[in-house]
């Protein structure tokens, strides 16, 4: 008679502990992330201007004997008159003028369109007899765009601007979260990597790529951005043009196109003068943006950048833009940073297969 087989070992009690443990934690985690979804964007947010304002917080505790309390105190309230207030004051004056281009701007480019009809051009410049019938087409079709630009603009700047009480709790969360992240010793990003069991090395690896990419990222796109349409906005204030803090918002935002940037929108501008005019503003309007907006990044990028590692323009595109579809307004430095938190796993990943992967074997005969 054979001998019976062996009956499948049932897990021990140690092991399905631990599947249970696993299964609760991972419960209880679910839940709690549900619970306090809406705050973890300014939490977030929170983590990440700690991370970049702490060389500014360790200076303030050094000035104020190693006191933590008071050089977070401090940093935040620096935060807040430099940064903040600012935004939200340009942010409402540009919601106002895009609101207020949105209704003239149709008018605006009809007169463009008539003087540019109006031009004699040559006998042999293409459907040169067709112009007159298509300038009302062109004019609605322009209009239409830059108006759906300027409420889109609106739409964004007014989550930064809302005067709602979720706005104001959404500010105090995360002036109260950066208060205490700036006077921990480990960073939240450190102390979150701890519990994913990867090695020291690893954690620690993850950690510093993550910083310096976004730093890197922030620094390279949101500061030279801010420069390029204060710059540019000056310039269409100077030339006269209308909604200049508007327009300058809107090359901050396309700063971030490699090859384009705010050129786009100058050149838009010059060209308007040109037709209505303005010969003199027009020139003037270019050359302060060949010789002043479009060479500043050349020469802030080093020096705000440093030797911290870049992503390709390519996906700082399409996280800025990602981000502002996914968070509004705040997704100008979300979507960078999730990037580089995206590139810095990734590549964490590959390096991490890399090592393990034995060497290839050498080629027969030798």
């Amino acid at each position: 008679m054979p001998p019976a087989a062996p009956k499948p070992a049932f897990p021990g009690p140690d092991p399905l502990r631990r599947i249970a443990l696993v299964l609760v934690a991972a419960l209880i985690t679910l839940l709690f992330l549900g619970m306090i979804r809406s705050f973890l964007i300014p939490l977030f947010m929170a983590a990440i201007v700690a991370e970049l304002c702490r060389p500014l917080f360790r200076r303030i505790r050094n000035m104020l004997g190693g006191r933590r309390n008071p050089a977070a105190a401090a940093t935040v309230l620096l935060i807040m008159v430099l940064v903040i207030l600012p935004v939200i004051f340009v942010a409402t004056i540009a919601a106002q003028q895009a609101l207020a281009l949105s209704r003239s701007i149709v008018s605006i480019v009809n007169t463009v369109t008539e003087n540019a009809v109006d031009i004699d051009l040559p006998p042999w410049f293409p459907y040169r007899d067709n112009l007159g019938d298509l300038g009302p087409d062109i004019a609605g079709k322009v209009g239409d765009i830059v108006t759906a630009l300027a409420r889109y603009t609106v739409s964004t700047l007014s989550q930064v601007t809302r005067g709602t009480a979720l706005f104001f709790l959404d500010t105090f969360t995360f002036l109260y979260a950066l208060f205490f992240f700036l006077q921990m010793r480990t960073p939240v990003m450190k102390q979150i990597l701890r519990y994913t069991g990867l090695a020291a090395a690893t954690q620690r690896k993850i950690a510093e790529r993550a910083v310096s990419v976004s730093r890197a990222t922030i620094k390279g796109t949101l500061v030279i951005g801010v420069v390029q349409g204060l710059l540019g906005g000056l310039g269409f204030y100077a030339a006269g043009l209308d909604a200049p803090t508007f327009w300058g918002v809107v090359m901050g935002i396309v700063s971030i196109i490699p090859g384009i940037g705010p050129s786009l929108v100058l050149a838009i501008g010059v060209i308007y003068l040109a037709a209505i005019g303005a010969t003199g503003a027009a020139i003037g309007l270019g050359l302060w943006a060949g010789l002043v907006v479009t060479t500043v990044d050349n020469i802030l990028r080093p020096i705000l950048v440093g030797r911290d590692t870049q992503m390709h323009d390519i996906l700082i595109l399409v996280s800025t833009f990602g981000g502002l579809g996914m968070f509004g307004a705040v997704g100008l430095v979300l979507g960078p940073v999730m990037a580089g938190l995206f590139v810095t796993i990734w590549s964490t990943l590959s390096e991490s297969m890399m090592q393990r992967a034995p060497p290839p074997a050498p080629p027969a005969g030798d």
